[in-house]
């Protein structure tokens, strides 16, 4: 009721003859920070044992957010493609979960966003112009103050709000990516490269928390470089590609079984433990340039 009078809530499906409300229990910013928080603690810990990893994987919940987030995606892909029927998201705000919602169904739905333009293209209209608020939910440029009389650090930014919206639904998408390579012109590389410059601030596409600030007081478009626009011309030299993708034979709806789909879900190792204890990577000289 709290929320029905802010404004947020949810439909009374009595007012709409036809409808059938579905719940689909995606966790909210404060769950997914908690698990994601736990997830790297375990991957950073130098003392478990490999019999004891697959369970306390689980045990962050990590993977069951992800599940979540495929099987509404997956339900919103089956009823637009099978039952044509229309399908209406929204989560409190309509700009977190709402947005990985859709966006992953339409990577199910139509090959094109399975391009590397076509992506681009979506991530661009159902994050950047739907309004997900990067800036508050990565808390870029926020660092910690000290207070001059204790040295107590000082949090710049509503701690609270802080939530990796972004690499969650990142990691959903490298989990359709893993189990069907060949239905993407990207591969699981890409999508790392894509969330190492979420929080490089390198780029502008990520910075602010709306398209008016990026555009009218920021005027970020005109004095940044694109992330889209730097990938185009990089991606094959990075080896960012699927070599094997043909455009022509990816083409149509993208419906595997949903149990084969969530029972495959596995942790995204490249990602989130590539800097695990005991890991040793060569210089790579193109970081930093």
């Amino acid at each position: 009721m709290a929320n029905r009078t802010g404004g947020y809530g949810y439909e009374n499906t009595s007012n709409y003859v036809g409808t059938t409300l579905q719940f689909c229990n995606i966790g909210n910013i404060h769950a997914v920070r908690d698990a994601y928080q736990k997830m790297c603690a375990l991957c950073l810990a130098p003392a478990v044992q490999d019999i004891q990893w697959p369970s306390l994987v689980e045990d962050t919940k990590w993977l069951s957010s992800i599940r979540f987030i495929l099987a509404a995606s997956w339900e919103t892909a089956f009823w637009i493609h099978v039952h044509r029927l229309p399908v209406l998201l929204h989560c409190s705000h309509g700009w977190d979960r709402t947005s990985q919602v859709a966006v992953i169904a339409q990577l199910l739905l139509d090959p094109y966003y399975r391009t590397c333009k076509g992506f681009a293209c979506l991530v661009e209209k159902d994050f950047m112009a739907f309004g997900h608020p990067f800036h508050t939910r990565c808390a870029h440029g926020e660092g910690r103050s000290q207070d001059a009389t204790t040295a107590a650090p000082i949090p710049n930014h509503d701690e609270g709000q802080v939530s990796p919206i972004f690499i969650q639904f990142l990691d959903a998408v490298f989990q359709v990516v893993n189990q069907y390579p060949e239905a993407f012109e990207f591969n699981a590389k890409y999508l790392v490269y894509i969330s190492d410059h979420v929080y490089s601030c390198r780029f502008g596409n990520f910075l602010c928390d709306s398209e008016r600030e990026r555009e009218r007081v920021a005027g970020l478009r005109q004095r940044t470089h694109s992330l889209w626009d730097h990938l185009d011309e990089t991606a094959e030299a990075e080896g960012l590609l699927n070599k094997t993708f043909d455009a022509a034979d990816s083409q149509g709806a993208l419906l595997m079984p949903l149990p084969t789909l969530l029972r495959n879900v596995t942790m995204w190792v490249d990602r989130h433990a590539r800097y695990g204890p005991g890991v040793i990577r060569p210089w790579n000289d193109s970081v930093i340039q």
